[in-house]
């Protein structure tokens, strides 16, 4: 009962608040200014961003850079999930799970987004009132859009009953995506793919170039194409409202829907999203992580996008989970280990011993920045407390991520120290990852705490030395 009342209690939110907003490291990279609050960084084919000196950073606003990220295209997701409309993992387990971290960073990457995209002008949208079958046929007939339609801008959103399939024909690429609520007997092919909806009636929001890409495992070879639309179902079957185009109305669901499912799954008793892979720590098979595990990045990172649900609508429930999402960070164990047996650590991997760990760099800077959005918005002492108590320990650990043999680089994690393990360098994009956080939490204590600020800063330039 309580599960329905949270559903309902987040639904109407929503509808009030849809008013409210409509590996070498021989680095020499080609860089580009402007007066953006990002650092263009082209290199090897990838352009990576970092953050310029007019970067502000807002709790209620775009998160870090990750407007352009692309959670959905990611080799680790496998699909865009038939219920939830949010993406599925295969990372540590081939058949795919829901991950906390990646459903956050989802929701965060679609409502950077729309600060971004309500900067651009939106491409042609199409809209159709009703579909629905003809009185005396199964299907109705093909309806075709008058315009090619670039296959980057096939967003989709509409409203589904049961009993009923809605069909699209690519034309130039020959291919079908069938979204159903009803068994299909149809065979699957190449060129066809059937979408099994779960859950009717229903709202429909997905974005149907990744779902080319990922569930026929192709690129489409066109470009632009021509689409044709089809109906079929019983004579109560329908779709409404169905919209093709709206890069903003998909932005706006998407983080809807990783809020939504981040409010239904969290554990009530611990504010965890647990995690239920198993795993070991790489080849180290007697470190084990906790099973079920919970991890301070997934609850720093939701905490940051519960905090941007809650500046739209105001509703004591979403400031209820912000609050579970952060308890598990200063409370208890779960999410923590000891580095030395002294300096307290926020793991992204906890293992099953607090007095082992990993230390990874980037869960733990994320998952005090998640601190900092929760405690900007419901201020508690406790969080203040927390907050230095992990400035202290960046404070003493910090030089431990500086690599021994490769100039101003950093470490990925400290198992090296903890297990003895080889040195683990960051990757490129990690090492960019690790400025991007290290700059933010330079402007953040900047006005309220300029030694912290300095400290970060003295990091920032270390570790841009080797990429400016």
């Amino acid at each position: 009962m309580r599960c329905r009342f949270r559903r309902l209690n987040y639904i109407l939110s929503l509808s009030i608040s849809l008013f409210l907003f409509y590996r070498t490291y021989n680095i020499n990279p080609i860089l580009s200014y402007s007066q953006s609050p990002f650092t263009l960084i082209h290199y090897q084919n990838y352009t990576y961003r970092i953050l310029s000196s007019s970067f502000t950073y807002n709790s209620r606003g775009s998160y870090l850079n990750f407007a352009y990220f692309n959670v959905e295209q990611r080799n680790r997701v496998l699909y865009i999930d038939f219920l939830y409309d949010i993406p599925v993992s295969s990372q540590w387990q081939s058949d795919g799970h829901l991950y906390p971290i990646q459903i956050a960073q989802y929701g965060l990457s679609h409502w950077s987004r729309l600060e971004l995209n309500s900067k651009k002008q939106q491409n042609k949208i199409y809209k159709f009132e009703r579909l629905h079958p003809k009185e005396n046929n199964y299907c109705s007939s093909w309806h075709r859009m008058k315009d090619e339609i670039l296959l980057s801008n096939t967003y989709i959103h509409f409203t589904i009953s049961s009993n009923s399939s809605l069909h699209f024909h690519f034309f130039n690429n020959n291919i079908e995506l069938v979204c159903s609520t009803k068994t299909i007997h149809d065979l699957e092919t190449l060129t066809k793919k059937i979408i099994q909806l779960k859950g009717s009636p229903r709202q429909v929001n997905r974005y149907m170039l990744i779902d080319i890409e990922k569930l026929m495992q192709k690129t489409p070879f066109f470009r632009h194409d021509f689409i044709k639309i089809q109906i079929c179902g019983d004579t109560q079957s329908s779709v409404d409202q169905l919209i093709i185009g709206n890069q903003t109305l998909y932005d706006q669901q998407a983080f809807y829907s990783a809020t939504r499912w981040l409010l239904n799954n969290q554990d009530l008793q611990t504010g965890c999203w647990f995690i239920h892979v198993q795993r070991n720590y790489a080849h180290h098979t007697h470190y084990h992580l906790r099973n079920p595990w919970c991890s301070a990045m997934a609850q720093g990172q939701a905490a940051s996008l519960l905090v941007r649900l809650y500046s739209l609508t105001n509703n004591k429930e979403h400031l209820l989970a912000i609050r579970r999402a952060i308890q598990p960070l200063w409370s208890s164990n779960l999410t923590r280990a000891y580095f030395n047996n002294r300096f307290v650590w926020l793991e992204e991997y906890p293992l099953e011993s607090a007095t082992k760990g990993l230390f990874v760099l980037n869960g733990c800077l994320y998952a005090l920045i998640g601190i900092i959005d929760a405690n900007t918005i419901d201020y508690q002492p406790y969080l203040s407390e927390l907050i230095n108590q992990i400035i202290i320990s960046l404070e003493h650990m910090l030089p431990y991520y500086v690599h021994p043999n490769i100039s101003n680089w950093s470490i990925y994690d400290l198992s090296h120290i903890t297990m003895k393990s080889k040195i683990n360098t960051a990757s490129y994009s990690y090492h960019l990852v690790h400025v991007t956080l290290l700059q933010c939490l330079r402007q953040l204590f900047k006005k309220t705490n300029d030694s912290v600020s300095q400290l970060f800063d003295f990091y920032v330039q270390r570790f841009t030395s080797v990429i400016l």
